[in-house]
């Protein structure tokens, strides 16, 4: 790579870096201050970045991935706890049979387009039809390789597991618990009832 490209990469990555961070001010779901926090961080190891002049540059996605999975990180829920609410033995598995819905995939890729730039759509596209039409099983693993999705993290080796942005694992224990989407199913009912009343 030469130095002119490398230079129009990282005024690609510091854009799309920007963008995003305004995207999740815009939507509420990070505040001011936390935003120049990792703002200043994301400069900081941009310009580390800068400094590794003689090992391989990551691509444009895989950079964005890595500071805005740190960016939100802080904030996520531990899909894997939830599920060991509900069994010990293998919550891994509960978390891959939310997975297998396509229902889920569509949440998933609806937060996703909403949220994440770098999202392949296209492969997401693909990735729900190769579920559906063979015995794949999506793992968050897997959905997060192919589609470039930020909303899911997953952490290897002791004491991982898999982890989500709120709406995501709300979303999550919603499929969990039928008390409780019931519950939120009869508060909007009530809702709409009193704005129709009104």
């Amino acid at each position: 790579m030469t130095p002119e490209e490398m230079s129009d990469l990282y005024i690609r990555i510091a854009f799309h870096y920007e963008s995003t961070v305004d995207r999740l001010l815009g939507k509420g779901l990070i505040d001011k201050d936390f935003a120049d926090y990792h703002r200043k961080t994301f400069y900081d190891s941009l310009d580390e970045e800068k400094l590794r002049t003689s090992q391989k540059i990551g691509s444009q996605i895989e950079i964005m991935q890595r500071y805005v999975r740190a960016m939100v990180c802080g904030a996520m829920v531990s899909l894997t706890k939830i599920a060991k609410q509900y069994t010990e033995d293998s919550p891994g598995y509960v978390i891959q049979s939310w997975m297998r819905s396509r229902n889920t995939l569509e949440f998933l890729r609806q937060w996703e387009n909403d949220m994440n730039g770098g999202f392949d759509d296209r492969a997401c596209e693909e990735l729900i039809h190769e579920a559906h039409t063979t015995s794949l099983t999506v793992t968050p693993s897997l959905w997060i390789r192919r589609t470039h999705a930020v909303g899911i993290y997953v952490k290897q080796g002791k004491g991982g597991g898999v982890s989500a942005y709120p709406e995501i694992a709300a979303d999550f224990r919603l499929w969990m618990d039928p008390m409780e989407r019931l519950a939120l199913v009869r508060m909007v009912r009530e809702m709409n009832t009193k704005d129709k009343a009104t």
